[in-house]
C-alpha cells in the first residue's frame, strides 16, 4: 500500500517555530518511551502474554466494535476510535478492555493500567500516538505510515527554568550521564569561568570541550530516558570528542575500555565485540589499567585518579585567563609513563616537566611532582548567564503531609516532601536506595537528584553528579562513608573534611560492561558476611537484534559484558560474576540468614515476576547473558535455551501477575520486634507497576525454599522500589513511577507507614505446607461463633502454573479449583488445618501457585478488624514428608 502524506494542523503549546514531522514515527517514538510496548503488542505475529490488550487492528481507519466492561463489571460495547483511544490512557481504569483471545477470552483486564496526565504525555504526543496505533490496523483497514503534521516547538526555557537542566554558579559542577561521543561512564565538569569538559575513562583522558550552558538532562529525565543528553543552552563546541591524553601501556598500546564501555549508541562497536567471541576477563586483565575514580579539590574541581600497570596517576584539567587550556598530572610513577597527544584542535602544546617530543609526552618514574601541559585551543573563557538567585547548600528543612492509601486496619501512612535543589527549584526526586546509619542518620540515593541525607528532620545533600543510584550500603556509623550502586559502577563516597559532603568518588568496581543503554540498571549493593559486595547487571532493552543477544526474544538483551549476571567484588577488589539467567533483577537484598536473595521481573523466558535465591554457578532462566561466558557469541549453540533450560536454578516464590505485583523491587524483613505489628521477620517487597507492597513469610521443605506471599497495601503514591524499616519501626518506602508508569500516578513518591501498637489487624498471617494440605494462620483469634462448619463455605482455593518460554510473560496455566474436603481450627482459634484431596497427587500440587481465598472475612473476628476478602498466595515447590 502506497504512504498517504496528508497536512495536520498544529498540536502541540508556547509555540516559538514549527517543523513538519511524521506523527507516525513520532508517534512510535512516544510508545516506546512512555512503555506502553511492555504491557501492549503490536504486530501480528506477537503472541506474548502482556498485561494489557494487543492493539493490533484495534483502531483501524473505519472504527470497529470493542467489548468493555465497566468497574461493576457490566460489558458494552464502543467504538474504537480516536475518542475510546483518549479515554483509555487518560482513563483508564473507567472501560476494562475484554479480552479477545486466549485463555482468558471474554474476561476483563484487570484495572492495572497506571492514568496517564497530559503532565505526563502531552496532547500531542498522544496525537501522535494515536497515527502510529492507526497505522497498526491490518493491510487496508490501517491508516497511512506518513501523516505529516506541524508540531511547533515549546517555548525556549532559560537553562535555569528548566528543573533538567544543570546550571553553574560559583563551584564546580560534577555530572555523570549519557552524552553523545563519549561513553556512558564519562564524567562531565562544568566550571564557574564558562568552560565545561567530559573526561572519559573509557581512554582516561579529556574527550571533549565547550563553553556556554553546561548540561540539560531532559531526555535523561523523561520517562523512560533517551540516552544522548544535550549540553546546555548556547553551548559552543572548543574541542570535539577526540581523546587529548591517551595514557600508554607498558606494550605502548593507548588505553581503551571500548570493548566494556563504547561511545553512547555505537552499536558498531558493540556489535564487533559480541561477535569476536571473546573472554571479557582476560581481555580485562589484559589492560593492567583502570579507572579509579576522582575526589574534588579545595575549588570543588575534581582531580582524577587512574592506574596503568604499577603508576598511579592523578590528573586536573583547568583553562588560564586567556582560555587554554591546562591539565596537570602527578602521582607516584613507579616506571616512565608516556602519554599520547591529540593531533588536531589546539596549538602545539607546551610541557613544564617531563619530555616533550611530537604526539608523545613521557614523564619520569618518581613521585611528589607536578607536571604541566598547556595549549591553546583558539577559544577565550566561555560566559555564564546570570542566575536569578545564588547557590545554597545549605540544610533544608523537613516536611510531611498525611497521605491516603489501602492500608490494614492499625495503620496509618504520610508523605515526606523532597527537598529541592541547591537553587532552590523542584527537582526530580526518585527515591531508590536506602539505609540507614547506627547514629540514626537516613541516607536516600536518587536517580537523578544525587545522594542526600536525613538527620534531626533536616535533608542536606551529600552528593550530586551520581547517575541512577539504585542502593547503598553504609560503611561507618555516621553515614560519612557510603558505597553506591549507580549504571556505570559501585561507588564509594567519602567525606573527607566532615563538610557534610562526599569529596572522595572512589571506584569500588566497573570491571562490567556499560554501554548507555537506558535499561542497563545496577542493582545493589548487598554486602555479605565476609565483605563481598554483590550486585546484578540488568539486560539491555530496545536495541536492535545485532547490537544485543536477545536469545530470540523481542525486548531484553545483552550487549556483553556480564549483564543479566550476579557479581561481587571481594574486599581486594577481584570481579566475580557468579550467577547467570537474570533478566531485569531489579530486587537485591541479604536476607537474614545472611543469603542474597533477588527478584525477577516477568517478561521473556520469565512467565511471571519471582523470588529467587542466587547460588555460585546459577542459570535463572534468561539465557541472553550466556553470551559473556568465554568464546561464545550471538550465534553459538553452546547457549541455547534448550540446552539450559533444565539447569534453571528453582525460585522460591511466584509473584501472582497483574494481581500483587508485575515489576517487584527490593525486599526488606520486619526485625523490628513487633513495632510495625505482627509480621515480624517477614519480608515487605513492593511492586513498581501497580503500586502495591506486599507481605512474604518464607518457608524451606528440606533444602527447597517457597512461602506466602499476601498483600499489605495498595494505591501506594507511586511505584514501590526501595522499602526500609526504621529505628523506631515505621516502614519508608522509596518509589519512583518514571517510564514504567505507576498505578499510583506519581512520578515519585517518599512515604512512611507507622503502626498504631493498639489496634491488630486481623488477616492471614502466613500458609505452612503439610503432607495433606495447608496450615493457615491469622494474626488474631477467629471469633468464638466461628465453627468449622461455617468457616468452610467461607474458602476458595485454586491453583495454576506459570510457563517460561521466549514469549513475553506467561499466562496462567492448567488452572483449576482446589476442593477443600475439611477444616480444623486450632485450640487458640489463630489457626486452621485445611485438608486437600488433591495432596495426595505431590505431581499436580506442587511447582503451582495456590490462592486461597476468605470471603466476608469481617464477621469472622471479633477482636481485630479485616477486609471484606483476606487472601494469600502460597508457592509449593514440594511438600514434606
Amino acid at each position: 500500500m502506497k504512504s498517504i502524506v496528508r497536512l495536520l494542523p498544529c498540536l502541540a503549546l508556547a509555540p516559538l517555530g514549527a517543523e513538519q514531522v511524521n506523527l507516525v514515527k513520532k508517534g512510535e517514538e512516544a510508545f516506546q518511551l512512555w512503555g506502553c510496548a511492555t504491557c501492549h503488542a503490536v504486530d501480528k505475529d506477537d503472541v506474548s502474554i502482556k498485561s494489557g490488550p494487543s492493539l493490533y487492528d484495534l483502531f483501524q481507519t473505519e472504527p470497529r466494535q470493542r467489548e468493555v466492561a465497566d468497574a461493576g463489571g457490566v460489558k458494552s460495547k464502543v467504538a474504537a476510535d480516536r475518542n475510546y483511544f483518549i479515554e483509555s490512557v487518560r482513563q483508564p481504569a473507567g472501560r476494562l478492555a475484554v479480552a479477545e483471545k486466549g485463555p482468558t477470552t471474554g474476561e476483563a483486564y484487570p484495572p492495572v493500567m497506571p492514568q496517564f496526565t497530559a503532565e505526563v504525555v502531552s496532547d500531542a504526543n498522544l496525537e501522535a500516538m494515536w497515527h502510529f496505533l492507526r497505522h497498526a490496523a491490518a493491510e487496508g483497514k490501517n491508516g497511512p505510515a506518513v501523516v505529516m503534521g506541524e508540531v511547533k516547538a515549546d517555548a525556549v526555557r532559560s537553562d535555569f527554568d528548566n528543573p533538567a537542566a544543570v546550571v553553574v554558579d560559583q563551584r564546580p559542577r560534577v555530572i555523570r550521564a549519557p552524552l553523545p561521543n563519549a561513553s556512558g561512564r564519562a564524567i562531565h565538569v562544568g566550571l564557574p569561568n564558562g568552560m565545561n569538559y567530559t573526561f572519559d575513562p573509557r581512554q582516561l583522558s579529556l574527550r571533549s570541550v565547550w563553553s556556554g550552558g553546561f548540561l540539560n538532562l531532559e531526555k535523561e529525565q523523561t520517562g523512560r530516558s533517551t540516552p544522548g543528553s544535550d549540553r546546555g543552552q548556547g553551548a559552543r563546541e572548543v574541542l570535539d570528542a577526540k581523546p587529548a591524553l591517551v595514557p600508554l601501556t607498558a606494550d605502548g598500546k593507548p588505553v581503551d575500555f571500548e570493548f566494556k564501555e563504547p561511545d553512547v549508541n555505537d552499536d558498531a562497536a558493540v556489535i564487533r565485540h559480541l561477535e569476536k567471541g571473546g573472554d571479557f576477563l582476560k581481555e580485562l586483565a589484559s589492560w593492567d589499567a583502570g579507572f579509579d575514580g576522582y575526589r574534588l579539590t579545595e575549588t570543588g574541581a575534581p582531580e582524577f585518579l587512574f592506574h596503568v600497570g604499577k603508576n598511579r596517576l592523578a590528573q586536573r584539567i583547568g583553562f588560564a585567563e586567556d582560555g587554554s587550556l591546562v591539565i596537570e598530572i602527578s602521582g607516584k610513577l613507579a616506571t616512565p609513563q608516556v602519554f599520547q597527544l591529540r593531533d588536531s584542535g589546539w596549538s602545539k602544546p607546551k610541557a613544564d616537566g617531563g619530555k616533550l617530543e611530537g604526539s608523545r609526552w613521557t614523564l619520569p618514574a618518581g613521585e611528589g611532582k607536578t607536571y604541566r601541559l598547556q595549549a591553546s585551543t583558539g577559544s577565550p573563557l566561555g560566559a555564564r548567564a546570570p542566575l536569578p538567585v545564588k547557590e545554597n547548600l545549605a540544610p533544608q528543612p523537613a516536611d510531611s503531609t498525611p497521605a491516603q492509601a489501602d492500608l490494614p486496619a492499625g495503620y496509618r501512612i504520610e508523605n515526606w516532601i523532597a527537598p529541592k535543589d541547591s537553587f532552590g527549584r523542584e527537582q526530580l526526586f526518585e527515591p531508590t536506595a536506602m539505609a540507614v546509619a547506627k547514629d540514626g542518620t537516613l541516607v536516600v540515593g536518587t536517580r537523578t537528584a544525587g545522594i542526600w541525607r536525613w538527620k534531626n528532620n533536616t535533608w542536606q545533600m551529600f552528593a550530586e553528579g551520581t547517575y541512577e543510584c539504585l542502593g547503598l550500603v553504609i560503611e561507618d556509623d555516621a553515614a560519612n562513608t557510603i558505597v553506591i550502586a549507580q549504571k556505570p559502577e559501585l561507588t564509594r563516597l567519602r567525606d573527607l573534611n566532615s563538610d557534610g559532603r562526599a569529596d572522595a568518588f572512589e571506584t569500588v568496581c566497573d570491571d562490567f560492561g556499560f554501554h548507555g543503554n537506558y535499561h542497563e540498571y545496577t542493582h545493589g549493593p548487598v554486602r555479605d558476611s565476609a565483605g563481598n559486595y554483590h550486585f546484578t547487571l540488568n539486560l539491555c532493552h530496545g536495541k536492535n537484534d545485532q547490537a544485543s543477544y536477545k536469545a530470540g526474544g523481542q525486548f531484553m538483551g545483552s550487549m556483553g559484558g556480564f549483564r543479566g549476571w550476579a557479581c561481587r567484588v571481594t574486599p581486594d577488589g577481584v570481579f566475580q560474576p557468579y550467577a547467570n539467567g537474570l533478566r531485569s533483577p531489579a530486587g537485591l537484598a541479604a536476607a537474614p540468614d545472611g543469603r542474597i536473595v533477588y527478584t525477577e521481573n516477568q517478561g521473556e523466558y520469565v512467565g511471571s515476576s519471582k523470588i529467587s535465591y542466587l547460588v555460585d554457578g546459577g542459570f535463572y532462566g534468561h539465557p541472553s547473558g550466556l553470551v559473556s561466558l568465554p568464546g561464545m557469541k550471538p550465534g553459538s549453540p553452546e547457549i541455547a535455551f534448550d540446552r539450559w533450560k533444565p539447569k534453571t536454578h528453582l525460585h522460591a516464590l511466584w509473584f501472582p501477575h497483574n494481581k500483587l505485583a508485575n515489576s517487584p523491587g527490593s525486599p526488606a524483613w520486619d526485625l523490628s520486634e513487633g513495632k510495625f505489628g505482627p509480621f515480624a521477620g517477614q519480608m515487605f517487597v513492593g511492586d513498581q507497576t501497580l503500586s502495591t507492597l506486599m507481605r512474604v513469610a518464607s518457608e524451606r521443605v528440606g533444602d527447597v525454599d517457597q512461602g506466602t506471599m499476601i498483600l499489605f497495601a495498595r494505591n501506594l503514591a507511586s511505584g514501590i522500589m526501595r522499602p526500609c524499616f526504621l529505628p523506631d519501626g515505621s516502614l519508608l518506602l522509596g518509589q519512583t513511577g518514571r517510564g514504567w508508569q505507576a498505578k499510583g500516578g506519581n512520578k515519585s513518591g517518599l512515604q512512611r507507614i507507622v503502626h498504631d501498637p493498639a489496634v491488630t489487624p486481623a488477616d492471614i498471617h502466613s500458609i505452612a505446607t503439610r503432607k495433606s494440605g495447608f496450615t493457615v494462620r491469622f494474626t488474631a483469634p477467629l471469633a468464638a461463633s466461628v465453627t468449622a462448619e461455617s468457616l468452610l463455605p467461607k474458602l476458595k482455593l485454586e491453583s495454576w502454573t506459570y510457563t517460561d518460554a521466549v514469549t513475553y510473560g506467561s499466562g496462567e496455566n492448567e488452572k483449576r479449583k482446589n476442593e477443600i474436603a475439611k477444616v480444623t481450627i486450632s485450640a487458640d482459634r489463630k489457626s486452621v488445618d485445611l485438608e486437600i484431596p488433591d495432596f495426595a497427587n505431590p505431581a499436580g500440587i506442587t511447582r503451582r501457585i495456590h490462592r486461597l481465598q476468605v470471603n466476608d472475612a469481617a464477621p469472622l473476628f471479633d477482636k481485630a478488624a479485616s477486609r471484606p476478602l483476606l487472601e494469600a498466595y502460597q508457592t509449593v515447590n514440594a511438600l514434606p514428608e
